[in-house]
């Protein structure tokens, strides 16, 4: 009687279906800001930044609670030239809560084909992370900057912070902002959380894109008060700028 009950478990268990593996998919990052607007620009799903400007946004997640290192990275259209990213480099940081970040040029060579994720910035993405290709967005900056072909890519590493979801607002610990405020012209600002599964990036449609008038490096007559000093064109202005710009950078880290 026993083995006739062993063998009946036996077979019970051959016609039970196989368990199917559980796998984890991490949701990836959304931009948010006040006044944000999801639009199709181009052919492409973006997030327009609203009149705030680049001095208000974060992240979120979906469903709340990413926690990892976070990095913010500044996309900016290779129409312009490598010297006015370089001064844009050199005298913009990104701040959170009185805390001063700096931005790194990744490369002196565009993004300009494949995905930014895995074959231009080389990350290992969690399982389920978009890896972003450069057709997501090239075409709302085509829009904007006709001429532009890829984009350089500017990064900020901000540390540790655990993300709220897509419908609570945006907390004071999670609001970064650019300092000065400039920004190039059809441009962009992503995020990328790194964890112990992966990088998490940013949902496609959820890149924060940038169509509002050029500021700081990106332009030269945007300023109507800006006179030129003796003997130095227009066109010099961003370099004196950006010279200003690191100065006044050096000083207040020297002070720290």
């Amino acid at each position: 009687m026993k083995k006739l009950l062993l063998a009946s478990l036996a077979l019970a268990a051959l016609a039970l279906p196989a368990r199917a593996e559980i796998i984890t998919i991490d949701d990836p990052l959304h931009g948010a800001c006040t006044g944000c607007t999801a639009a199709n620009i181009g052919g492409n799903d973006v997030t327009v930044i609203g009149p705030n400007g680049v001095s208000s946004f974060g992240f979120t997640s979906s469903p709340p609670g990413a926690t990892g290192d976070l990095q913010i990275k500044v996309l900016i259209p290779n129409s312009y030239t490598l010297a006015q990213v370089q001064a844009f480099d050199a005298g913009v940081n990104v701040t959170n809560q009185g805390n001063t970040f700096d931005l790194h040029l990744f490369s002196t060579t565009a993004w300009t084909s494949g995905t930014l994720e895995l074959d231009y910035l080389n990350n290992t993405l969690a399982n389920g992370a978009p890896p972003n290709p450069l057709d997501a967005w090239i075409g709302a900056t085509n829009t904007v900057q006709p001429d532009a072909t890829g984009f350089y890519v500017l990064t900020a590493e901000t540390g540790l912070h655990t993300l709220g979801g897509q419908s609570d607002p945006l907390s004071i610990l999670n609001t970064f902002g650019l300092d000065p405020a400039f920004m190039a012209l059809g441009g962009f600002i992503v995020g990328n959380m790194f964890t112990d599964g992966g990088v998490i990036s940013t949902a496609q449609s959820s890149a924060l894109f940038f169509n509002q008038p050029s500021s700081g490096p990106f332009c030269t007559n945007c300023n109507p008060s800006a006179v030129p000093l003796p003997g130095v064109g227009m066109a010099m202005l961003p370099m004196i700028g950006a010279a200003g710009w690191y100065a006044r950078r050096r000083r207040r880290q020297l002070a720290a």
